[in-house]
């Protein structure tokens, strides 16, 4: 029932009402006293200092490295640090290196007035919020020659913290700089069964000689797809089963005696080092690295034959060498990129077609195929088994287990069952089993779950669902498949027991594919229709002593939003 609304009601709202706006205009009016200060600060913090190796003859722009400005919002209530302002003052440096700044920025003589924009607060797993300019020694600076650059910073709503970092002290230094140029794809085609050489191109940028690179070539976060092909003998390999040296080589540590001068041109490996990727696999991804040291000791497989060096980069030409090395910035020293195969797994859900007679046994192997052209590495593939009323379960694959109902599954897309358009499949009624089918699963492999069964009335094409909910490539109707069984009545009788194997078609397999069956599976299953149906229901009641469980299948169970 609804609440009724008496004479004087509207009355009194509509004066509520008034109240209430002449409050908030009251309240929206200006305070004369000045507005209170905002709550919180932000903090700045730059690299107390930054070293750029020292300029040759002729400019490099390569020379040019990031000074990362650090801003750290300190407001409470994840308020916005609103209209960030940096002045970049460079007077005290000008005479030691040459600057470059980003093209918003107002530049007047050795100071550049730059917009940063809103600092919003950053929680712990998250990056601080950096803005960058760039820098290089000057030409003609010496060694050792220093200055120091200052620095402004100012919100329109926020305060400056007093604990900021505000100065870098720019330093002169001799140093090698090698540099990996970023490929011009980070996912790279390779046809299955194929090979492509490593996008390797690497500089120095420094003003010191490197006379030998250190080479590390890994599989990034674990992976192990790729394959380096060749076995140089400067490399010390690494294979994918440690205890197999002629296993595939998944990654690698070479020793490149060929010196890199100061400023030098883009070098490439030579011969290139080739990756390859298998027939069915799909994409994988390497880094790679290198040093103008030697870290440790190479450890691994070495290799057999030839050397692996490098070549200036064919159609350039190498600037003149200079003299012996360290490191000035690492952080543009190493590179990952993928391999991609163009092939995709498509798994997909097999069922079967099944003709036999009332009382005699057969075997349903039923399951998930891959029809794609990748194998499909994951978690495993999770597959709902129902089977049709009138069947009774004899004994069904260690891979299965009888469950309730279907709404528990491990992924976070859950099935949806109705018969809506976009429903996943239709609402099962029989007896439920979950299976997991783990591993790899290469292209065409065929189904390998079995259920020994029996029927137990005659049946027309009684349907049950084959589902795939888990590890499939995308949604689509190819996850869906039946267990179609078709059932008539005995033979007559002529002396001997009915044991024979149902005949089995569409996808289903041999009885062959039931190994690692389990005994003891559930009983009589409940019958459909009218007739004779109840009185054997009740007979098997009687029998077992056991408990009717009645189960309710709702018309939907859950609707996909």
């Amino acid at each position: 029932m609804r609440p009724r609304l008496t004479a004087g009601a509207p009355r009194a709202a509509l004066a509520w009402c008034a109240a209430m706006v002449l409050g908030l205009g009251l309240a929206a009016a200006p305070p004369s006293a000045a507005d209170p200060a905002p709550e919180g600060y932000f903090e700045v913090h730059a690299p107390p200092k930054h070293e750029v190796a020292r300029a040759g003859a002729v400019p490099n722009d390569a020379r040019f490295k990031d000074v990362q400005i650090q801003f750290i919002n300190v407001r409470p209530q994840q308020d916005l640090v609103e209209d960030v302002e940096l002045v970049i003052d460079t007077t005290g440096v000008k005479d030691v290196a040459e600057f470059r700044f980003a093209a918003d920025c107002a530049v007047a003589g050795a100071v550049a007035t730059c917009p940063v924009g809103d600092v919003e607060v950053r929680w712990m797993a998250e990056p601080a919020f950096t803005y960058s300019y760039k820098v290089r020694a000057k030409a003609g600076a010496a060694n050792g020659a220093t200055g120091q650059v200052t620095y402004t910073a100012r919100s329109a709503n926020t305060p400056l913290g007093k604990e900021s970092e505000l100065t870098t002290a720019v330093t002169v230094t001799e140093a090698a700089d090698l540099v990996l140029t970023p490929p011009a794809q980070y996912r790279i085609r390779v046809p299955a069964g194929g090979s492509v050489p490593l996008p390797l191109e690497v500089s120095n940028a420094g003003s010191q000689t490197v006379p030998r690179t250190y080479l590390r070539i890994w599989g990034f976060d674990g992976d192990d797809r790729a394959e380096l092909l060749g076995s140089y003998t400067n490399c010390w390999y690494q294979t994918r089963d440690p205890k197999n040296a002629k296993s595939p080589k998944v990654g690698a540590v070479c020793l490149l005696n060929t010196p890199l001068p100061a400023d030098s041109a883009r070098h490439v490996l030579s011969p290139p080092l080739r990756v390859a990727m298998g027939k069915y696999e799909e994409f994988s991804r390497l880094e790679y690295m290198v040093l103008p040291s030697v870290p440790e000791q190479p450890r691994g497989v070495r290799g057999t034959s030839g050397v692996l060096k490098l070549a200036p980069k064919p159609q350039q030409k190498a600037a003149q060498a200079a003299p012996s090395p360290r490191e000035i910035d690492g952080s543009d020293n190493s590179v990952i990129v993928g391999f991609d195969t163009g092939q995709v797994a498509d798994l997909a859900a097999a069922g079967a077609t099944v003709k036999t007679r009332v009382g005699e046994r057969f075997t349903a192997v039923v399951g998930v195929t891959n029809r794609g052209r990748a194998v499909y590495r994951g978690p495993g593939a999770s597959v709902m088994v129902e089977i049709p009323r009138g069947l009774k379960v004899l004994a069904f694959d260690k891979r299965c287990k009888a469950t309730p109902n279907t709404t528990h599954w491990e992924n976070y897309t859950d099935p949806t069952f109705g018969d809506g358009p976009d429903d996943d499949a239709p609402v099962p009624t029989g007896a439920l089993y979950r299976c997991r089918v783990p591993g790899e699963l290469l292209p065409g492999i065929r189904p390998v779950l079995g259920f020994r069964l029996t029927a137990t009335r005659t049946l027309d094409e009684a349907r049950g669902v084959v589902f795939l909910s888990e590890g499939r490539a995308a949604p689509g109707r190819n996850n869906l498949g039946f267990l179609t069984v078709t059932a008539t009545a005995a033979a007559a009788v002529d002396g001997t027991s009915g044991g024979g194997t149902g005949q089995t078609s569409g996808g289903s397999g041999t009885a062959g594919g039931t190994e690692g069956v389990t005994t003891g599976g559930s009983g009589d299953l409940a019958a459909t229709g009218s007739g004779p149906a109840v009185p054997v229901a009740l007979a098997a009641i009687g029998a077992t002593g056991l408990g009717v469980i009645v189960f309710v299948v709702a018309r939907r169970l859950r609707r996909r939003v």
